[in-house]
């Protein structure tokens, strides 16, 4: 395992932990405000926006790159299975490179909204005031780090191709990586 790979691979767990703390403190948070609304007639305030804004976002976003480590994305292998090793290497290639591609051009769209944000202090009006820019940034660091990921995948798959005598195993096209 190369410097490289032991880092995307720290940096996804660090932030895959984050995620699990955001989802705990999404259904905590969920929770006493159904338990404040029916018991007490008093929800908890911001919980809407805190869950939309913050929970949410860093749920979908900051495990990307963990999911992909794992092979835990969903993926179909009725034509991959089928294809020779090297058509299943240019496949992997040419579907590593294209799924890079997407989530390089979200983290740099998202850096940019997200920079924009915090220029002009964005925040939410209401009953309370919520400042939600920070929440902004975890966009561009969940895709960033996958398109990392896929960068070295690519790079694995086009090495795989070019020298089949390296090619010990042969992992699947989505799967984790040895």
């Amino acid at each position: 395992m190369n410097a490289i790979e032991r880092a995307i691979r720290a940096v996804s767990g660090a932030v895959m932990a984050l995620a699990a703390v955001a989802l705990i403190l999404m259904m905590l948070m969920v929770t006493l405000d159904v338990a404040g609304k029916y018991l007490f007639t008093a929800p908890v305030p911001v919980t809407l926006e805190m869950v939309s804004n913050y929970y949410m976002v860093a749920v979908v976003f900051l495990p990307l790159a963990a999911v992909e480590l794992s092979g835990g994305h969903i993926h179909v292998e009725l034509i991959h299975a089928r294809l020779p090793r090297v058509g299943r290497r240019i496949l992997d290639i040419a579907a590593h490179a294209l799924a890079c591609l997407f989530f390089g051009m979200l983290a740099v769209y998202g850096w940019e909204v997200a920079v924009k944000k915090f220029e002009v202090g964005e925040f939410l009006m209401g009953q309370y005031s919520l400042i939600i820019w920070p929440s902004r940034f975890l966009v561009p660091l969940g895709c960033g780090l996958i398109a990392v990921l896929l960068v070295l995948k690519t790079v694995r798959s086009a090495i795989r191709l070019a020298r089949p005598d390296l090619d010990h195993e042969e992992p699947s096209a989505h799967g984790a990586m040895e």
